[in-house]
């Protein structure tokens, strides 16, 4: 996706408020591993030797075919928020997938990928 479009969108106020309403719902811990994540102006609490930086990842990506689709971009069921640990461990994998429904296993056979599965966050 072109940096224009994904600036304008990261930098918008009705992005900025979706992302804070992820963490609130979240209660600033760590979709994936449950650690607190620091927000600002929500997550003061949290000690800062313990605050991790945490990213609103979106379940479906965005493309610059889909970036102006508030269902896919501002819909909340299509949002996760996960500190940048996992992030990068989960969703930046150093191999690559030949298409988005597959990946490599550990012995570098190809697999389908599992769809992501929301838990229950209450």
């Amino acid at each position: 996706m072109s940096y224009g479009k994904r600036k304008d969108f990261y930098h918008s106020k009705v992005w900025k408020k979706i992302r804070l309403n992820v963490w609130r719902k979240q209660h600033c811990l760590c979709f994936q591993c449950g650690q607190p994540v620091y927000v600002d102006k929500i997550s003061e609490w949290i000690p800062k030797e313990k605050r991790r930086t945490g990213i609103v990842h979106h379940i479906e990506y965005l493309t610059d075919t889909n970036i102006f689709d508030d269902s896919i971009t501002l819909n909340e069921d299509n949002l996760i928020g996960v500190c940048k640990e996992c992030h990068e461990k989960v969703f930046h994998k150093t191999t690559t997938a030949i298409r988005n429904e597959f990946d490599f296993d550990e012995n570098g056979q190809l697999v389908k990928k599992e769809p992501i599965k929301r838990k229950e966050i209450q």
